[in-house]
């Protein structure tokens, strides 16, 4: 069974694994300015990323 995986809701610590790095590199790539800020939940606060945010930074570092 396929399943799109572009509405799909992903973590920092999923996002992070995915592209490969540990979670204090995507915090300081963010801090950085190297990549942009994703929206936040506005109940919790925790970053919102997305399949899209995900292949816009591999996209951004070359990966």
């Amino acid at each position: 069974m396929n399943r799109k995986r572009t509405s799909q809701k992903l973590n920092s610590a999923q996002v992070a694994r995915i592209l490969g790095v540990t979670k204090k590199t995507l915090y300081r790539m963010l801090q950085d300015g190297r990549i942009p800020e994703p929206p936040r939940d506005p109940s919790n606060n925790y970053r919102i990323w997305g399949q899209n945010d995900v292949e816009s930074i591999r996209q951004e570092l070359g990966k």
